[in-house]
């Protein structure tokens, strides 16, 4: 527990008044900084993969890229609109 309280400081409940408010004026002072700098509260977004692991596991399984596989379905598709297949 002493560890405890060495690292985030003792709770407002056990400071004198004088300490405080020395403790509000310091951290109002560290928020007032940070935000004239340019800080501002975000949300991390997740990281998202270069691609993704149904693409990749369909690479490996047919060993052929991905442009490749859409270039062969677009002359399938043409073949069924001409008819041949």
């Amino acid at each position: 527990m002493e560890k405890l309280a060495r690292v985030i400081g003792p709770a407002p409940s056990e400071m004198t008044l004088p300490e405080l408010e020395e403790a509000v004026r310091k951290e109002h002072s560290r928020v007032a900084k940070g935000l004239a700098g340019g800080a501002r509260a975000s949300k991390k977004k997740p990281k998202a993969s270069a691609r993704p692991s149904k693409t990749k596991s369909l690479e490996q399984k047919f060993g052929m890229s991905l442009e490749e596989m859409e270039r062969k379905l677009e002359l399938l598709k043409k073949l069924e609109e001409k008819g041949a297949l």
